[in-house]
């Protein structure tokens, strides 16, 4: 049976998804969790999660999904050592250098591979097996027909679809916006979602809202992604609440076992759903519908009606669904081309069966025919849950109990303590009671469970008092305690090989790309670069084994973890890791010289301009550079512009701006690539322009 996987904000989303029916929920921690916003788990949170899991038949992942600076590394051994100590049934990771000191120092966590690491192509799935990787969630950019090819060619892995939730315009790891214009790292957790904002085209001078995807719901189409194989489905929103939580699981969760889901609907739209549709896993035909939200990017709910009239402040409604009082309405308010979202309480004057009278809060003139949406249920609203009703976890330990003639004997985890104590005759065996005593753990986050006691006293059956039982359970626990702590602690390997310092970075773009397939000639030496992105892998790995033969002197940059697979193919050549091959850190550096030991170098982690020894080469500083914001598969002429697709050169430049800044939007077949314009450059990387 397909796994249905949910996420979860706070341990209450957990257990809210789990009564629903979910099977899985990932979460972050408080530290290196792509959703800094979210609540996120302490490690008691875990504790709690975890046991309930294990008792219940339920799996948790967890999410390390940033990117890790050197000097982070002592504290985040110090994260892997406590989710190491509860488990978990996969670590969801998007830093190779992670990777690297999990397999090496926590192999007993198993390696999941993020969307955030952009594997789109059967190259990216087979690199991450064999870097040791269990399961990989693809980029929500591949259609069916690509997962089924991924799925055919890659038989022995697990592989993880979304299936729900909001939709990113950029490829998720590959977006530089938020960091660009506001200095919040899509890549530390700290998304300013820039892609919801509006932007004003300079050809026709109207705002839009280009880049805002419409929220993906592809319950129409979960059957088929059973049939094709693939091992789980997620669902999208770790910053969202249980009551969202709560509904899409039981949507899904009838769909995945053959019920009706149309009761589950209006839960799920009231409780958060923008604009939405199948997104990217429909081929994206000529004239397909658009991709967008339109000209409002915001929760919409339920469409319920329409106004008929207005009266002041009363409104006349007409409605397919039932008002209630304290329901949220919404309707949408024509501003300048876009929307602005009108929002209010109902309440009701009178309702009569399709219409009812509603007072409105203050003198908003409404137009006659305009939308009314459903935006919350008052009827919806869950039971407060608290974490607090689920117990601890308590780490089982085997234990030895011996009875002497005047003392016992405690053996587990290695520590072995003898205690005196009066043994009295009696008619009782003392195995009762010393189980019962030594099985309680207390404050302690161990148990010894299961016990074996041996009796050596002479004695058939006799009395111990309790109160010497009790002193000599705390005081061994308390040492045993302190025996199990985990002290290991993150070193730094000293390494070093022959590496060349990069061109300044600039050199190495196409002319409408950050990367080239055609080459560039610097310092005798003919540069190469992969795209990043790409959907037709096998012809453009072919182009590039021909181009490398006629080549003189030729350098590979490698911009996907796919490029792995090509770089192993071919050890006669020398490669660099490029810009959306991330290197953060020493541990991605060395994982890669690992597996590529013609790697020459690399540029670092382009939003840092240090980084801190030893590494395995010197890695080049990419300064006075700005990045693409967004490279997406959603079309800007057809999916932003909402222009025809008919009479399309299939390579369009488009303008747009936004407080100033201005940007050349670069569409060619469908792919678009968004940077700004280079004298309005003030992108807050390295260096500014």
């Amino acid at each position: 049976m397909i796994e249905l996987a949910l996420p979860a904000g706070t341990i209450k989303e957990a257990i809210a998804a789990f009564r629903a029916g979910a099977d899985a929920v990932y979460f972050g921690m408080k530290d290196f969790s792509a959703r800094k916003g979210a609540g996120n788990f302490s490690a008691e949170d875990l504790s709690r999660i975890r046991r309930y899991a294990l008792e219940n038949g339920k799996k948790i992942y967890i999410t390390v999904n940033t990117l890790i600076d050197d000097q982070d590394f002592p504290k985040l051994y110090e994260v892997l050592k406590t989710i190491d100590y509860y488990g978990c049934d996969g670590l969801i990771i998007q830093d190779l250098g992670v990777a690297r000191i999990v397999r090496k120092e926590f192999p007993g966590l198993p390696l999941h591979g993020s969307t955030q690491l952009a594997v789109h192509t059967v190259s990216g799935v087979k690199a991450l097996q064999e870097l040791g990787f269990e399961r990989v969630v693809l980029s929500r950019e591949l259609n069916l027909c690509e997962i089924r090819d991924i799925r055919k060619a890659c038989p022995d892995i697990e592989l993880k679809v979304f299936i729900h939730g909001a939709l990113c315009y950029g490829f998720s790891g590959l977006c530089m916006a938020s960091h660009c214009i506001t200095g919040r790292s899509a890549n530390e957790g700290s998304c300013a979602q820039i892609c919801r904002s509006w932007f004003r085209d300079l050809e026709t001078g109207k705002r839009y809202y280009p880049f805002s995807l419409e929220d993906l719901d592809a319950g129409k189409l979960v059957r088929e992604l059973m049939d094709i194989g693939i091992d789980s489905l997620k669902v999208e929103g770790r910053l969202k609440g249980a009551e969202y939580v709560d509904a899409v699981t039981r949507y899904y969760r009838a769909i995945i076992d053959g019920h009706d889901p149309s009761p589950y609907h209006h839960a799920v739209a009231v409780s958060f759903q923008r604009k939405a549709g199948p997104g990217f896993l429909i081929p994206l035909n000529p004239g397909h519908d658009r991709l967008t939200t339109g000209p409002y990017p915001g929760h919409r709910g339920e469409r319920i009606g329409r106004v008929l009239d207005q009266r002041g402040r009363k409104l006349l409604v007409e409605t397919k669904r039932k008002i209630k009082q304290y329901d949220g309405l919404m309707i949408l308010i024509p501003d300048k081309g876009l929307y602005t979202p009108y929002r209010f309480s109902a309440k009701i004057i009178e309702a009569i069966d399709d219409r009812a009278i509603l007072i409105l809060p203050d003198d908003e003139n409404i137009e006659r025919g305009s939308d009314l949406y459903m935006i919350s249920d008052s009827s919806l609203n869950m039971k407060a849950i608290s974490e607090n009703e689920l117990p601890l976890m308590k780490k089982s330990i085997e234990a030895d109990i011996t009875v002497n003639q005047d003392s016992i004997t405690v053996s587990a985890g290695g520590l072995s303590e003898t205690y005196e104590a009066d043994l009295l005759p009696s008619e009782k065996s003392p195995e009762k009671a010393i189980t019962t005593i030594f099985s309680q753990s207390g404050e302690y986050s161990i148990q010894l469970y299961p016990i074996r006691i041996e009796n050596r006293s002479g004695l058939g059956s006799c009395y111990i008092n309790p109160s010497i039982l009790k002193k000599a359970r705390r005081d061994f626990l308390e040492k045993l305690s302190e025996k199990l702590v985990d002290r290991r602690e993150y070193k730094a390997e000293a390494a070093a090989s022959d590496y060349i310092t990069l061109p300044r970075r600039s050199r190495l773009d196409g002319e409408r790309t950050p990367w080239n397939t055609e080459g560039r000639v610097i310092d005798n030496r003919t540069y190469f670069s992969f795209p990043a992105v790409r959907y037709n892998e096998e012809e453009i790995f072919r182009e590039m084994e021909q181009k490398l033969e006629k080549a003189s002197n030729p350098v590979v940059g490698l911009n996907n973890i796919g490029d792995i697979i090509f770089a192993e193919k071919h050890p006669e050549y020398s490669y660099f890791a490029d810009i959306y091959l991330y290197l953060p850190n020493r541990e991605s550096a060395k994982l890669l010289k690992e597996r590529i030991p013609s790697l020459i170098g690399g540029y670092l982690w382009l939003e840092r301009n240090s980084c801190e020894e030893p590494w395995p080469f010197a890695p080049t500083i990419v300064e006075n550079y700005v990045p693409p914001l967004f490279i997406s598969r959603a079309c800007y002429r057809h999916d932003g512009l909402g222009l025809d697709c008919r009479g399309c050169t299939r390579h369009n430049t488009f303008h747009a701006e936004q407080n100033g800044r201005k940007y050349i939007i670069f569409n060619d077949n469908c792919t678009t690539i968004v940077r700004e314009e280079r004298e309005h450059r003030r992108c807050t990387l390295n260096s500014q322009i």
